[in-house]
């Protein structure tokens, strides 16, 4: 799948290093950051500030799987991504100490030295990071399964009694800005695992638009349309796509 890039000069957000390193008293007292403040953090810094269309698409409820783009590039990294579509999710249903939770990617790859290889420190430390920001860690496709398992099953059962959107990025670190690539292997069992449990999916397309990042999302595709659908997955993300080449709201 490829979706046109909409920029006319690319934006540029610095990393939140201040940020990011806030993070280690809580990653060693195993404690959870306060999510609305983090990505307001971020966003506030943003220049111009993201547009947010489709907010009135919303459903009533905010127990929904939320399905986006993996944008990101360099100068843009994936975290200013969430950080923005995070605080449009505030923006519509009112803070909270994590308005969205994010499955994110737990791990690097091995680190090689010629024909040695060794796990990478990511393995041990990025799964803490993703516990101070209320997200579910996920490992690369193969790589522990074992691991993730346990991180999905602990989606499925947050999913029964939740009270924010679950975040997905069904392209996985694969995706970047401009180029939508296919979704990856087990995300469309997870979406129809969700749907079962009555979580419709609302598509989320990030893009930049006259040196303007954009959040634009679509109305929810019903749990039911989910389940009869040959690929949620697949389904999900075109959607996303078509939000990616729609005519910009005017004003």
């Amino acid at each position: 799948m490829e979706g046109p890039p909409r920029v006319s000069r690319p934006i540029e957000y610095p990393v939140p290093w201040d940020q990011v390193m806030g993070l280690t008293p809580f990653i060693a007292q195993r404690r959870r950051r306060d999510l609305n403040d983090f990505t307001r953090a971020i966003v506030d810094r943003m220049d111009p500030a993201p547009s947010i269309e489709g907010l009135e698409l919303l459903p009533p409820s905010p127990r929904f799987l939320l399905v986006a783009n993996h944008y990101q590039r360099k100068g843009l990294w994936i975290l200013h991504s969430a950080a923005a579509v995070t605080q449009a999710i505030v923006a519509r249903y009112g803070p909270s100490n994590a308005p969205v939770r994010w499955l994110v990617t737990a791990n690097w790859p091995r680190l090689r030295f010629g024909p040695f290889s060794c796990p990478s420190p990511g393995d041990w430390l990025l799964p803490k990071v993703a516990h101070a920001l209320w997200c579910y860690p996920v490992s690369f496709a193969g790589a522990n399964p074992a691991f993730t398992a346990r991180s999905l099953r602990n989606v499925l059962r947050d999913a029964r009694a939740a009270t924010q959107p679950i975040g997905l990025f069904p392209e996985g670190v694969a995706g970047s800005a401009g180029v939508l690539t296919d979704p990856l292997p087990g995300s469309e069992r997870l979406i129809a695992q969700l749907a079962r449990l009555g979580l419709p999916a609302v598509p989320c397309g990030i893009s930049e638009q006259d040196s303007r990042f954009v959040i634009r999302f679509g109305p929810a595709i019903a749990a039911a349309e989910l389940l009869a659908a040959p690929d949620a997955a697949r389904l999900a993300m075109a959607r996303v796509a078509g939000l990616l080449t729609a005519t910009p709201a005017a004003g």
